[in-house]
């Protein structure tokens, strides 16, 4: 399942860091395993490193990098090191730890799917999603975005809520919460704002591939002359970057808030074995105005405010009043 990245990776950088810490504070001592986990089998450990290795070699959109992965997880597994009992946790301290110091890239994400007695947090990766709609004054259409919408099924509710908001004069998208999202569902989100079959992107692949990305069809688009308003703060990320970036760039919508987290990357979720999965980045969005994209600057707001603060402001824009909390 494709996934965009989150301000989660933020955090797993410096998990990474810690963990590394600790190793190094460790040296000479004995240390206690972590025997509240049922361990894997050795015989899934194997499997899922080894296909590891293979979906780097296939997917993994920095090829460089990912030579020199291959060859670090080549070595260690003729090596044995992840022979042994390895919880789930313990696997994706190494594996991520491992991945991170060859490729420096916080987008590799061991996850746990099913199976195992393991604890209830083993799915903490992903945030239960939610789509919030209402009308505000001026028949102001609000919608709000809270965590992760990235099942396929996401775009039919997509679909009801715009249709619920079909009638406003103009349109608040609110993504500070938002999480994570697929590249299919930004797609399908843009085809309410742009043209049928207009190039919303360049989308590069491992291997030097590029694919292009058109917007689709849609029975009751949003009328051209309803003027829209996105909220953004420092935590937008990944997918909503890029439905933020190619409206504000098509002159489609104004960017009210602080710059997002600016990471361009989009990552997908490929199977290891029976349990276990990778998030990786494999694609890279280029947009045919700019011939860039949103990496490492983030998308840059046409008004710039605190995001407690930019719903407040985006409402006194569309009143026509200058926003006085904003810079």
């Amino acid at each position: 399942m494709e996934s965009l990245i989150t301000r989660r990776k933020y955090v797993k950088i410096l998990s990474v860091l810690v963990f590394t810490l600790l190793m190094m504070s460790f040296v000479g001592k004995n240390v206690v395993a972590d025997v509240r986990e049922e361990p894997l089998a050795q015989k899934e450990i194997t499997t899922a490193v080894t296909q590891l290795i293979s979906v780097i070699k296939q997917d993994y959109i920095h090829e460089r990098q990912g030579e020199k992965a291959v060859e670090v997880l080549t070595q260690a597994l003729n090596r044995g090191e992840f022979n042994g009992h390895f919880s789930y946790r313990r696997l994706k301290i190494k594996l991520e730890s491992l991945l991170f110091d060859v490729t420096k890239d916080a987008n590799f994400e061991l996850q746990f799917r099913s199976g195992l007695s393991q604890p209830s947090n083993t799915d903490e990766g992903t945030f239960p999603g939610a789509i919030q709609t209402r009308i505000l004054d001026n028949n102001t259409g609000y919608f709000a975005v809270d965590g992760d919408l990235i099942d396929d099924l996401w775009q039919a509710e997509f679909d009801t809520a715009m249709a619920g908001l079909s009638g406003s004069s103009a349109l608040i998208f609110d993504l500070r919460s938002a999480g994570m999202s697929s590249m299919a569902f930004s797609q399908h989100v843009l085809s309410y704002f742009l043209p049928s079959g207009e190039l919303l992107s360049d989308v590069s692949l491992a291997h030097e591939q590029r694919v292009e990305l058109l917007s689709k069809r849609i029975e009751h688009p949003v009328r051209q002359d309803v003027a829209v308003y996105i909220v953004t703060s420092p935590f937008v990320a990944g997918g909503w970057e890029f439905v933020a970036y190619t409206l504000q760039q098509a002159d489609r919508a104004i960017i009210v808030g602080k710059p997002t987290i600016g990471l361009g990357f989009m990552t997908i979720t490929k199977p290891l074995s029976e349990h276990l999965s990778i998030g990786m980045a494999y694609a890279q969005i280029v947009n045919p105005k700019t011939q860039d994209n949103w990496q490492g600057e983030g998308v840059v707001p046409d008004t710039h405010c605190d995001a407690k603060e930019a719903m407040a402001a985006s409402l006194l824009l569309i009143a026509g009043a200058v926003p006085t909390q904003c810079d």
